[in-house]
Parts: structure tokens; C-alpha cells; sequence
């Protein structure tokens, strides 16, 4: 018993005191509890960002389609502004707008009786000068008069051919009181919905022919090299999202237009179809992919796993459980995600894909 005693009685006190030092120290401790955790967590998040983790793929054959997404609208190739030469009060209105017109219609005139008037007062002043100038002809010989009679008779001469030139004059200003128009389409656009007002010089009739309808693309000059007449397109309208219609390019500007964005051609692509413009109206906007290239079972990896340097293209390809080499390889057609490998791979490698 004694033996026991002299045992237990120190682990007791020693109990007794470490927990009274706990009790008394409980928030040093914590704290100095959390200071570990947090140097244990650290110490395992650098350990664990020092490893070196690869992601790997291998080469493979697939078809490769290379193209173009540029944004454009709605346009015609056929259309025409109509506007009187002067402005005046709208005597006539032929047709409103949406109607069809055909070619030589007449699609309004404005009041030309002010003219009228005038081409008379010409009329008769040509007249006039007509008689006095046949008078002076019957009374003399030009070729026996003095050189200041044949001079006063060219001057009569110049006189009657100025009022011949002004009877022409009127009556193109009597023509130009009348718009027609210059082929068969639809009224797009009026200024007015009435006749009886007037009619500013500056306003006009537009009028399309809806068989020529186009997407008009602004493609950039650093991507206009590698569009070509009948290449194949894809449009899809914003209005009409999911439901592209196939295109082909029919035409590219030879001058160039300023955007926003630098210096862009125009590129021009037909839109097929009955009734176009009951679905597709002018200045409808979309977005057209062209298709550039397309190459049939070819050796592809990731572009992301390729890099240049010197003009060069280059891979790390695993050679090892843990082991990493580079390799130069020759590349083809080029997509945004995928590039054709020409040599230096096979479907057996393993190309290193950043992360």
C-alpha cells in the first residue's frame, strides 16, 4: 500500500495541476491550437501545388472544317431613292407603301401648273424671236452685208437658239414633277400617305426589288485573303435564333469601308426564297459563318498543346511514367480548337494539354 501511494499520490497532484493549468490557460492554448492548424493546412496546400500534374492526349483522326463568323444585316442589290428635283405640293399619290409597283409606274407627282405657265411665256418668247429673226432673213443677203449686220444677225441667231434652249429647259423641269419607277419591286419606304401637301426636295420614295435580297458582311482585311467567290455560308438572323439558312458568297467589295473596328470589305451573300420580305425586312441583322476550309481524316491534337518559337511549332510528348521531352511537328489547316499534325506525331504519343 505504501508502494501504491508513493505512486499515485504524484500522477494525482500532476493531474490535478495540468488541469488547472488548462482550465487557466484554455484560450492560449486554443489559439496556439489554431496557429498549428493553420501551418499545418499552408505547409500541405504548397506541398501539394509543387506537384507537377499533366494532362495528356493523343493524337486522333477527324474531319477539320476552318471558318469565318463576322456580323452583317439585311440589304438589296437592286433598290433606288426617288426624290423630286424640286420640292412642291403632291398633286398625286400613286401607291403607299408596301404596295408593288411595276416598272414606269407612277409613284407621285407634284402640282406643275406654275410650270406649265412658264414653258407658254417660253414658248411665246420663241415664237417672237422666231418672227423677228425670219424677218431679218427675208430683208437681207448675209452674204453682201456690211460685217455690223451680219454681226446684229448672228446675234439674233444666238437669241433665238436661247429660247429654244429654255422651251427645252421647262419642259425637263415639267418631267421631273413626276417619279416613276426605274424597275418592278415594292414601295418600301414614303414620306407621306396622302397627296395635298407639300413635299420637301429632300425627301424621297425608296424602292426595292425584293428578288435581289443579300446579307451584307463586314469581314476584317487581315481575314479577306482567305474568302473566295461560292464558298459555303451559314446565316442565322437574330431574329430568328436556331434557324440558319445556307448562303454562298457572291461578291466581294474591291474597296474598302471603315468600321469600328479598322478597316473591313463588304462581302455579299443572296438570300433565296418566296415572299423574303414577309420573313427578312432591311437592316435585320446576323451573324454569317463561312466555311474557309475543310479537310477530311486528318491527324489532329489540341491547338492549346502546340506553341511557336522561331517560326516553329513544338509538343511536349510524354516519354516516361514521369518523364517529358519536346518534339517539333509540322502543322496544317487550323481551327480555333483543333490543328492538323503533317509529321512528328502518331496516334501512339501523348501530348502534354495545359491546364
Amino acid at each position: 500500500m505504501t508502494f501504491f501511494r508513493r505512486v499515485i499520490s504524484p500522477l494525482t497532484r500532476a493531474a490535478g495541476s495540468t488541469g488547472h493549468f488548462i482550465k487557466r490557460r484554455w484560450k492560449l492554448l486554443l489559439f496556439l491550437l489554431v496557429i498549428a492548424s493553420l501551418a499545418g493546412w499552408f505547409w500541405y496546400r504548397r506541398t501539394k501545388a509543387a506537384e507537377v500534374t499533366y494532362v495528356f492526349a493523343s493524337p486522333t483522326y477527324q474531319n477539320l472544317t476552318k471558318s469565318l463568323e463576322v456580323s452583317g444585316l439585311v440589304d438589296a442589290k437592286q433598290k433606288a431613292n426617288l426624290r423630286f428635283a424640286l420640292g412642291g405640293k403632291v398633286v398625286y399619290l400613286g401607291v403607299k407603301e408596301g404596295d408593288w409597283v411595276k416598272k414606269g409606274q407612277t409613284i407621285a407627282t407634284i402640282d406643275q401648273r406654275e410650270l406649265q405657265k412658264r414653258l407658254q411665256q417660253d414658248l411665246n418668247a420663241y415664237i417672237r424671236e422666231r418672227w423677228d429673226w425670219e424677218t431679218t432673213q427675208d430683208r437681207t443677203d448675209y452674204h453682201v452685208e456690211p460685217l455690223a449686220t451680219r454681226k446684229s444677225i448672228d446675234q439674233e441667231q444666238t437669241q433665238l437658239n436661247d429660247t429654244v434652249l429654255d422651251v427645252e429647259i421647262r419642259d425637263i423641269a415639267i418631267s421631273n414633277t413626276r417619279l416613276s419607277a426605274p424597275f418592278a419591286g415594292i414601295l418600301v419606304s414614303s414620306p407621306l400617305t396622302t397627296a395635298g401637301v407639300n413635299l420637301a426636295a429632300s425627301e424621297g420614295f425608296e424602292v426595292i426589288n425584293p428578288d435581289t435580297l443579300v446579307f451584307k458582311a463586314a469581314v476584317d482585311e487581315a481575314d479577306i485573303a482567305g474568302v473566295n467567290l461560292g464558298l459555303e455560308a451559314q446565316i442565322e438572323f437574330d431574329a430568328y435564333p436556331d434557324q440558319p439558312i445556307t448562303a454562298s458568297v457572291s461578291a466581294i467589295a474591291f474597296k474598302s469601308q471603315q468600321s469600328s473596328s479598322g478597316t473591313v470589305f463588304v462581302v455579299e451573300l443572296p438570300i433565296q426564297g418566296q415572299d423574303l420580305l414577309t420573313r427578312y425586312r432591311l437592316g435585320m441583322n446576323g451573324d454569317v459563318k463561312i466555311v474557309l476550309q475543310t479537310k477530311n481524316n486528318v491527324l489532329t491534337i489540341p491547338l492549346d498543346a502546340t506553341r511557336q518559337r522561331d517560326g516553329k511549332t513544338y509538343v511536349d510528348l510524354r516519354t516516361g511514367e514521369k518523364t517529358i521531352a519536346e518534339r517539333e511537328i509540322t502543322t496544317g489547316l487550323e481551327t480555333d480548337e483543333s490543328v492538323e499534325v503533317i509529321t512528328g506525331l502518331t496516334t501512339s504519343d501523348e501530348v502534354v494539354v495545359p491546364q
